[in-house]
């Protein structure tokens, strides 16, 4: 495949039609006239209801045009601006609970990198080189990995979170879902100051200048800081001469889970008559410490099973004993002696033009996107040379769409071509037992990705529609890895696949509609750098596809008060894509093709209870089984189910007392596992998380017209709970790494409206 003459192609077309028929342009920008009067009207209407106790009118474009989000007949969680300034959502994770069966949670021993599951599907491995299971898009643009995921947006407009395959609307295949992190657009609203203060040293400063240029071209340039202490402390480890301990040095890091981030976006928008001109510049650099791998589990006297226990060569002291660092409940002081960092340095432009013509709204979506990454971990728990690794990633992504959306009478209809080219690079460096065991791997891919796809909704009746979507995927991906000495791997895949989706959705009455979905979701293979074995990571894994099958039912009930949105769905995946840590190194990976069966119920209402009281509930169950006997070459095979709980559950309960108002927000996971073991391996037990709580609370009030005042308690109830782990097997005496979630924080934000 040729990017650059289908790039060309796609320009040529962008060029026809812009030079499409201006009376048809004039028809096209008075319609466009006459929605956006339509929507403000709508969001008019909904001030006023929401004024007497109503449910407020959600906009959404999940499918490409404007609608109600109870009439989009997909499993949906809009997340409204409203409800992002009253949470502080900045980023993917800070929306962690809010939609039934999605997991939204930082990868263990990182900061900036995602693990994101939805509905059960999963990438467990954060390797540059792995493709995410569910798309992350901002503005449009496609954020190709979960290494530098988590970066703070802090304009956010709104957040969409599409539940099951969406690869007829969605220019790259998203088998799981797709999270829309949608900007707000230039407008010339003025200036913007945002303070945040807080315990553990954090302060957070946001600066917003939004202003016309000239006229109809607005810019707007958002800058954000954000600093905050370590939640841990780290000081040498305390074991003197009673215990036979040599104490260690002062260690070189004072501090661990501390953030250190600051950014900027400009954004350029032009409108005329029946165009738009938006082009858009982003760049975050981080410059943290990781959060602390907490040493959960060991052997006993492990220090004696790896001949480090008391000897006479060392005066009768022992020389490594990690097992005396073992510990349950979050820790605030550790003892590590490496000079652990994590560093993230993201940046993106893209360009986006569309116009109306003729044959309907023609946008063309230019992008790249960059990633410089690194860490330097202390994977041991304690102050001693036992585990320690690092990567170097860099990671680059271009990307172009073409889309074509309108309406002919009764049909609506969406056609779409899309090139992604992307190519990654990670050096991994390792070292173990205090240099007894030195890995020096580097590893490397590219991708080449192509598709067109296109969706068709066919009004039947006035109140039955019924809607068609297909998809072609071609990818080529090639990997290398490097070895110790002269040994290298080098693969070459290429990757195909046609998906489809058909919807029939069918109005109850003017306030309530079902639908039936069948939706086919698709995942090239590729290739696993991480494989300790050459010939394994020289040989592609195989795609991954499923077939979804939804029914759902919308509806608003007593008067616009109360909204209840259910959707069942049961996923047949077909080799799907699972990588387990086999613990040769800290970076060690093999990965096994499984057919599996995931179902589930989704919930999401709303309601006031009465003109000043508004309660939402959102539940979530899965069934999440492995279907296949599939071995792997080690005799590897699978049982557990990773980051799939049987229950999810979100509340938030909001009171309005006039003057203020105030929030209560609680989310809530069953127990899960993190990694994919079989009940006959230790690790399973290890590795299980037990179920959680966390509940927040905030006051929030507007003081003066153009201030607002939020303090706030996140974890209220000081929770300590377990997010991720990382288990090492018997080959390191079962060493098991902890990784807890944040402790209680108190803070206040300050927003001030020029």
């Amino acid at each position: 495949m040729n990017y650059k003459n289908y790039l060309f192609t796609g320009l040529l077309i962008s060029a026809f039609a812009v030079t499409a028929d201006e009376p048809v342009g004039a028809v096209q920008s008075e319609n466009a006239s006459i929605k956006e009067a339509v929507k403000l009207s709508m969001t008019e209407q909904s001030m006023e209801v929401r004024s007497v106790g109503g449910i407020e009118e959600v906009v959404v474009t999940a499918q490409k045009r404007e609608q109600s989000l109870q009439d989009t007949p997909i499993a949906l969680t809009a997340i409204t601006e409203s409800t992002i300034e009253d949470l502080d959502i900045q980023n993917v994770v800070d929306m962690a609970g809010i939609s039934p069966n999605v997991m939204l949670v930082e990868t263990p021993s990182n900061n900036t990198s995602a693990t994101i599951a939805m509905r059960g599907g999963v990438t467990i491995n954060p390797a540059i080189t792995w493709e995410p299971t569910v798309g992350v898009y901002l503005d449009g643009v496609y954020l190709g990995k979960t290494q530098g995921a988590i970066f703070d947006v802090v304009d956010l407009e709104r957040v969409e979170i599409l539940r099951g395959p969406q690869g007829t609307l969605y220019g790259r295949n998203t088998l799981g879902g797709a999270i829309n992190l949608i900007s707000q657009r230039p407008n010339g609203s003025g200036i913007e100051t945002k303070l945040t203060l807080g315990n553990y040293g954090l302060t957070q400063a946001q600066f917003i200048s939004d202003f016309e240029l000239a006229e109809g071209t607005y810019g707007k340039l958002v800058v954000n800081s954000k600093e905050r202490d370590g939640y841990v402390h780290n000081a040498p480890g305390p074991y003197g001469g009673a215990q036979g301990v040599v104490p260690s040095a002062d260690p070189t890091v004072n501090e661990l889970d501390t953030i250190n981030s600051h950014g900027f976006r400009f954004t350029i928008a032009r409108d005329t008559d029946n165009s738009s001109f938006d082009l858009s510049v982003d760049y975050n650099d981080q410059s943290n410490t990781p959060p602390f791998a907490q040493l959960g589990h060991t052997i006993p006297n492990w220090s004696a099973a790896f001949g480090v226990g008391a000897s006479p060569a060392t005066g009768g002291l022992k020389l490594w004993p990690i097992e005396l660092y073992t510990s349950k409940g979050r820790a605030k002081v550790a003892h590590v002696n490496e000079a652990v960092f994590e560093k993230s340095e993201v940046s993106g432009i893209a360009l986006t033009y569309s116009r109306d013509t003729n044959l309907g709204t023609v946008k063309a979506i230019l992008a790249r996107r960059d990633t410089e990454w690194s860490d330097n971990l202390d994977l041991d728990g304690g102050p001693f040379p036992i585990a320690n690794t690092s990567r170097f990633t860099d990671y680059t992504s271009e990307t172009f769409e073409l889309q074509l959306t309108g309406e002919r009478g009764n049909l609506n209809y969406v056609l779409g071509y899309y090139a992604l080219k992307d190519d990654a690079y990670t050096s991994n460096p390792q070292s173990f037992f205090g240099g007894g065991t030195d890995i020096a791997q580097n590893y490397s891919g590219t991708g080449d990705s192509e598709a067109i796809y296109g969706q068709f909704e066919f009004a039947v009746t006035d109140k039955t529609n019924v809607t068609v979507g297909v998809r072609s995927t071609d990818e080529d991906k090639e990997g290398f890895k490097e070895y110790v000495g002269l040994i290298s791997a080098n693969g070459e895949g290429s990757f195909d696949d046609t998906t489809g989706t058909f919807i029939v959705s069918h109005d109850i009455s003017e306030s309530a509609n079902m639908y039936f979905k069948v939706a086919d979701g698709f995942k090239a293979g590729g290739f696993n750098a991480e494989s300790s074995n050459p010939f394994a990571a020289s040989t592609p894994y195989a795609p991954e596809t499923v077939q979804s099958t939804e029914i759902g039912f919308k509806g608003m009930f007593l008067d616009n008060r109360m909204m209840v949105n259910v959707a069942y769905f049961d996923n047949e995946h077909d080799d799907m894509q699972i990588s387990y840590f086999t613990a040769d190194a800290a970076a060690a990976s093999e990965v096994i093709n499984n057919s599996a069966d995931i179902s589930g119920i989704e919930i999401e209402t709303t309601a006031y209870l009465n003109d000043t009281t508004k309660l939402m509930v959102n539940y979530g169950s899965l069934d999440a089984e492995f279907t296949g006997g599939a071995v792997a070459s080690d005799g590897f095979t699978l049982e557990q189910f990773p980051y799939a709980p049987d229950h999810t559950l979100y509340v938030s309960l909001e009171k309005d007392f006039g003057p203020y108002r105030m929030r209560l927000d609680h989310s809530r996971i069953s127990e899960h596992a993190i990694f994919p073991y079989n009940g006959n391996d230790p690790r399973a037990a290890l590795t299980n998380v037990a179920s959680r709580g966390v509940t927040d609370l905030r006051l929030l009030m507007d003081p003066a017209e153009n201030i607002s005042l939020t303090f706030w308690i996140k974890n209220l109830t000081d929770n300590s709970y377990v997010v991720n782990n990382i288990p090492f097997g018997p080959g390191f005496g079962q060493i098991t790494l902890d990784y807890y979630g944040a402790p209680r924080t108190v803070g206040f934000d300050v927003r001030y409206k020029f």
